[in-house]
């Protein structure tokens, strides 16, 4: 007999489940919209900054052409224009990347949480391992989750581009200084400049495809691992393999957005505190999960490791992708023991089949 005191108070847990998830949905997707619009801004911002750019390189190269003709003074303004429009234009760049990052972190907020609003709205059931459902808890570990992310994307943006935008802004000033005592110094200098701008176009890329491989949506997968593998490989020296088991398939893209990550945080946890000369990736799609098994050969952990304390970045970045999968009714299974490496597999559901047209 249905207990109809256990039934009301289900009903209960799940209709607030319900309107906090609709609420924080709506909240995120207010904030995606207001980030696509700066975007659209900042996208316009830098078309005009760039034929702008076209614009005073092509007169730099004209002084140049002439240079034993053109007064000191044309050539300081033309230089002047020259390093203020390209040091606009990084910035500029800088922030479009920015924004870009922060909408796919967003992006994914929406998709985890649109994905629970279905579940639940399905009337699937909310007990997980005999415990109650608990709306507040779960909508607590969905903003940890976003935070987590948003602290990782500060991070990187501190110690990739806003870094080398401090040091591109630095040499600009000291060729501005240089161009009426020293003007070959000063082209020396601009030339140094260039190829700093490079580089740091370089690190950004790279830290655009860690934060948003735009390969996922539109090739799934398989294709954007083997990328990110073989990048992986060629930026930190150790040794990557890929294994594929079952057919190559598309899914739903929060379900390989969250495989993407997750493979990718264990990944970059093997590099920075394994010491691994090898990791390798083995993903299984023959069956009605997703799974991905990473592998390192490094120093390994034993039980102890995985206490998550605030000292220990590898065992918090663990347990946030614990908590990532264990909402999509996912599991997460560590085999490790101190001096014979580690295999971490992520498994999910794996859902309907997207074909492609």
């Amino acid at each position: 007999m249905v207990n109809p005191h256990t039934t009301t108070e289900h009903k209960s847990s799940r209709e607030e489940a319900l309107d906090l998830l609709q609420g924080e949905l709506q909240q995120a997707n207010a904030e995606l919209r207001d980030i696509q619009n700066k975007i659209l801004t900042s996208r316009g911002q830098v078309e005009q900054l760039a034929q702008r750019s076209a614009q005073v390189m092509g007169e730099v190269r004209r002084v140049e052409g002439a240079l034993e003709q053109t007064p000191q003074r044309t050539l300081r303004e033309v230089y002047t224009e020259a390093l203020d429009v390209q040091q606009r234009l990084l910035t500029t760049r800088s922030q479009l990347e920015r924004l870009q990052a922060e909408e796919t972190v967003v992006r994914e907020k929406v998709a985890m949480l649109q994905n629970v609003l279905d579940t639940l709205s399905r009337g699937e059931p909310a007990e997980d391992d005999g415990e109650r459902f608990n709306a507040r808890e779960m909508i607590i570990r969905i903003i940890d989750a976003q935070e987590e992310q948003s602290e990782r994307l500060a991070r990187l943006m501190h110690d990739g581009p806003a870094h080398s935008l401090t040091n591109f802004i630095l040499q600009a000033e000291i060729c501005e200084k240089l161009f009426d005592r020293d003007p070959q110094k000063a082209r020396e200098e601009l030339s140094n400049l260039k190829e700093a701008a490079k580089e740091a176009f370089k690190k950004v890329r790279g830290f655009i495809f860690d934060l948003r491989p735009m390969m996922l949506r539109d090739l799934g997968l398989v294709p954007t691992l083997r990328r990110y593998l073989d990048a992986f490989s060629d930026k930190t020296g150790i040794e990557t393999e890929f294994q594929m088991v079952g057919r190559e398939r598309r899914f739903e893209h929060y379900r390989e957005a969250l495989l993407f990550r997750g493979v990718q945080a264990l990944i970059q946890n093997a590099r920075d505190h394994s010491g691994a000369s090898s990791v390798s990736v083995t993903l299984d799609m023959s069956g009605d999960t997703i799974r991905a098994v990473v592998e390192d050969n490094g120093r390994g952990f034993g039980s102890g490791w995985l206490a998550l304390d605030a000292a220990n970045s590898a065992a918090l970045s663990l347990g946030a992708l614990r908590e990532r999968v264990n909402m999509v009714g996912g599991q997460v299974r560590v085999d490790s023991a101190s001096g014979q490496g580690a295999r971490i597999e992520i498994v999910i559901p794996a859902g309907p089949e997207v074909r492609e047209d």
